[in-house]
């Protein structure tokens, strides 16, 4: 496995012992039982801390702690990322849909603990279902330091279906991202557990049907059902 990217920032040892643990809590308490479910105090108590406060200590709130989630982990993915990139660009595969989605979406896999836990694919799902459509960012929406092969990955995905109109593709993406996350997370509760053979075999289906969805041009809708009738959106206001 790929050496994970180690923090370099000005923190103490203990400090950044005792946030990284912190991280590492919440992260799987909220892939088990939701983010709104898992409180600061049984993260913190999770995380070994005898200080109920320990999360508002290094984090100010539960939106701090799920930022600094995104920046801990894509921190660890990055230098992967990278290594994939320029691999991809020295075989002038910049355009390639697959190869574009395989660096987004692998790496994942380094983040895989020593005992076999694997919480960040649950946490994520939590994110993209009910956080990110109230407006919560991700570290990599904001382009910096942080995360540029991600960025570029992403910039050069949306390069791909430039013929889809920018909600189009953001709505697709977001998909791809869902069924790639969705069908981890049933991998991994598979019992008996899936041989490696069996387990390779279903995450690179799955990859080809998420291309196959993400590349497809527009089209006008044919429907051969009464769609309108079924297709009922949520009441309320609507979408300024």
């Amino acid at each position: 496995m790929i050496a994970a990217h180690q923090n370099e920032h000005a923190d103490a040892p203990d400090t950044a012992d005792s946030k990284v643990q912190l991280i590492l809590a919440g992260e799987k308490l909220f892939a088990e039982r939701g983010v709104e479910a898992a409180s600061l105090r049984e993260i913190a108590s999770a995380a070994g801390h005898g200080n109920n406060n320990a999360v508002r200590y290094h984090f100010g709130s539960k939106l701090g702690l799920i930022q600094a989630i995104f920046s801990y982990r894509v921190a660890q993915m990055e230098p992967v990322r990278a290594h994939l990139l320029a691999k991809l660009e020295a075989e002038g595969l910049l355009a390639d849909a697959r190869s574009l989605l395989e660096l987004i979406m692998l790496p994942y896999f380094t983040l895989r603990a020593p005992d076999g836990t694997f919480s960040y694919p649950g946490f994520m799902l939590q994110y993209l279902l009910y956080y990110r459509p109230k407006g919560v960012r991700h570290v990599a929406d904001e382009v910096g330091a942080l995360s540029p092969a991600l960025n570029r990955a992403q910039s050069l995905l949306r390069a791909r279906v430039s013929y889809l109109d920018y909600e189009t593709a953001d709505r697709r993406i977001l998909h791809a991202m869902l069924a790639f996350i969705a069908a981890v997370i049933n991998a991994e509760n598979q019992k008996p557990r899936l041989t490696a053979e069996r387990y390779r075999a279903l995450i690179d289906d799955t990859i080809s049907h998420i291309e196959a969805a993400l590349i497809v041009p527009q089209q006008i809708r044919r429907n051969t059902i009464s769609a309108d009738a079924l297709i009922a959106p949520r009441i309320g206001p609507a979408s300024p």
